[in-house]
């Protein structure tokens, strides 16, 4: 009598998933069918596993593609966790090793029909060191365009691109993750009625950053048709990081690992909570969250698994990277990542009074040259070109965000879309609209009105938990704009902004589309001096050039 209740109650869930999923839109991908979660005019596939946990032998190791099939219909309802990190919001470890997926988002009309559409693939920014791909909505994309989106996570901090600087950890396994994911795309968004060959890959701060990587990775070859970088590209000086080994060797000793012998010291840290391997950040930023990207991106040793085996300014300069079309956006005050956080009486009276200590890692240089005299030369000598005579206060906040937005983003760009134009179409737009709310107004814990944030155009596009007030109709005109310059560009090639074309930018003329509000653009040129390249010209020079003895203003 059991067994017959048993089967009668194993017959009962059978019956109930299987009406379930028949009321549902199943898709069948590589590994089996799935659902997602029905919303209102979108589908959402949600924690889709590309890769193999990468823990025990697969920490700190490239990723493993997941192979896992099944028979039934599964649910992916939820987002997949967030990689383990040690993150600026709240100071604290949240996340979990295993968190290699990605998530799938699909206009109801899209699913319904068979033609192929385009493909957004987004990678979210963080400095390398934190965020998750649950952190922006899709929403207004789904509203607006028959555009498929997906989102990924990948491994961040120490995880994520520790290296050793040899073959034992290579380093980058952030960056192949996010190939892992876009071979994940070319194999699956078919299913979707995605169209392969047309996936445009958007990054934000270090997403974007990483597009850029895209371009010059033979590992990411055919895999994507063009990019859009918001606020970051792969020569901005926080991208690629320095003394790679000597942090490596640094966790390993605060962490009692051996350093003599690189393979002893991988086989004792891969038997160490991962809690204790992405606090140990801290160690790293002596001041809040700076330097905020102490673990980044590295030049790897030849090898099939290699992600970037030179730095990207040769690889620009020798034209060796994919002759795609590349959008970059700034804003106009970039700086305020992270200099909003710095915005109140306490952080900037600490900052005056122990510049020549705190410049080098707020401005992320102190690795950059061991010379402690050329360090406060340098540090004097960028307070000076600035703020002159006079102290970092409330009252000239705009001149040190404006030093921040200068080192961090502007001189970079100007360079990365020049270089990137001999090869290969590439646009600028620079936003100036001011949206309600942003990262600015989230970092600093105010209302005030300090600049158009870094991001500002992105949290028009994606909703963000970092925003807590509804969209105004004006902005939503905004983001709608935004995102029709998304579709144009992913489905057509085309940098169209409103009612107007981006004017492409050639080698010897930087042109931009200057975006003030949803009507009120135009293209204008950018002056050589755009982020005062030729000033962070001669910085670049002094810190990288030979040993000399720097007194002149000491």
């Amino acid at each position: 009598m059991r067994n017959i209740f048993g089967f009668i109650a194993l017959l009962s869930v059978i019956y109930n998933l299987e009406f379930c999923c028949a009321q549902e839109k199943v898709v069948n991908i590589e590994n089996g069918k799935i659902v997602g979660e029905e919303k209102e005019n979108y589908y959402a596939f949600l924690g889709l596993p590309y890769a193999e946990s990468p823990t025990g032998e697969l920490r700190f190791a490239p990723p493993k593609r997941f192979t896992q099939t099944w028979d039934d219909v599964r649910e992916f309802k939820k987002f997949g966790s967030m990689c383990a990190q040690y993150s600026q919001i709240g100071y604290s470890y949240h996340g979990d090793e295993d968190c290699l997926s990605l998530n799938v988002f699909v206009p109801k009309t899209v699913l319904d029909k068979d033609e192929k559409v385009p493909v957004i693939f987004f990678v979210h920014g963080g400095a390398f060191m934190f965020g998750g791909s649950d952190a922006y909505g899709p929403e207004n994309i789904m509203r607006s365009q028959n555009m498929i989106l997906v989102t990924v996570n990948y491994r961040l901090g120490t995880l994520g691109f520790m290296t050793t600087e040899d073959e034992v950890i290579s380093g980058n396994f952030g960056m192949k993750d996010q190939v892992e994911a876009l071979k994940w795309v070319q194999r699956n968004i078919e299913a979707f009625n995605g169209d392969p060959t047309k996936v445009t890959i958007v990054g934000y701060s270090a997403g974007g950053a990483s597009v850029h990587l895209h371009y010059m990775s033979p590992l990411s070859e055919g895999l994507f048709n063009n990019g859009i970088s918001h606020s970051g590209c792969a020569l901005n000086p926080w991208v690629m990081m320095e003394n790679g080994k000597e942090k490596a060797h640094q966790v390993a000793k605060i962490l009692n690992c051996p350093i003599d012998n690189h393979q002893k010291m991988l086989e004792c840290l891969r038997k160490k909570p991962a809690k204790d391997l992405v606090i140990v950040t801290k160690e790293f930023q002596p001041f809040l969250y700076n330097p905020f990207s102490p673990f980044a991106v590295t030049v790897e040793k030849h090898s099939p698994t290699a992600f970037l085996t030179d730095q990207p300014l040769k690889f620009l300069m020798d034209k060796k990277f994919l002759n795609r079309p590349w959008l970059l956006s700034q804003t106009e005050d970039e700086g305020l990542y992270p200099g909003a956080e710095f915005y109140n009486e306490k952080y900037l009276k600490t900052i005056n009074d122990k510049w020549d200590d705190l410049a080098p890692h707020i401005l992320d240089y102190n690795f950059s040259t061991t010379n402690a005299n050329r360090k406060v030369h340098v540090s004097r000598k960028i307070r000076k070109h600035y703020l002159g005579i006079h102290e970092i206060s409330k009252e000239t906040f705009n001149a040190f965000r404006d030093m921040l937005s200068d080192r961090f983003f502007k001189f970079d760009a100007y360079n990365a879309i020049q270089i990137h134009a001999r090869h290969a179409p590439a646009y600028f737009y620079y936003f100036r609209y001011k949206s309600l709310s942003g990262l600015a107004e989230f970092l600093s814990n105010s209302k005030e009105n300090i600049g158009v944030s870094h991001g500002e155009d992105v949290l028009l596009i994606y909703e963000h938990n970092l925003r807590d007030i509804p969209y105004s109709n004006e902005e939503l005109e905004m983001g709608n704009e935004l995102i029709n310059m998304y579709y144009a560009f992913a489905k057509d090639s085309k940098a169209i902004f409103g009612k107007k074309e981006i004017e492409q930018t050639k080698p010897s003329k930087v042109k931009c589309m200057e975006i003030k509000s949803s009507s009120d653009y135009k293209n204008i040129d950018v002056t050589q001096d755009f982020g005062h390249s030729v000033f962070w010209e001669h910085i670049q020079e002094i810190l990288h050039t030979k040993e000399r003895t720097y007194y002149d203003e000491l």
